[in-house]
């Protein structure tokens, strides 16, 4: 019941980023609608860009590995379509999930 108290409804569209590489993580994302898409950026001979690495479907999540150990984001998460996310900040998230961190790691 915590959990949900804390959840924050929000949308994002297609090919926006929900969040990127090298930021700090300041938010943990479940997809309750839409898919959305985890970039790694690349750098070769002056040529950059993303690569694809996978696809996130509703019912999955992402955004807690920056949270739980305390770096960098290390995708960048655009919205493949229109999707519903829900939110939860990282004050929050560290207040409910704090006591099993241990086993998140």
């Amino acid at each position: 019941m915590k959990l949900i108290d804390g959840l924050q409804s929000i949308n994002y569209y297609k090919g926006e980023a929900i969040l990127r590489e090298g930021d700090e993580g300041e938010e943990f994302y479940i997809i309750e609608q839409g898919s959305c898409e985890c970039l790694k950026l690349y750098d070769t001979k002056g040529r950059k860009g993303f690569v694809m690495v996978r696809t996130l479907k509703a019912g999955e999540h992402f955004g807690e590995l920056a949270l739980i150990k305390h770096e960098p984001r290390s995708l960048t998460i655009r919205a493949k379509e229109h999707c519903k996310l829900l939110k939860l900040d990282k004050e929050t998230f560290t207040r409910i999930l704090g006591t099993i961190e241990k086993h998140l790691k």
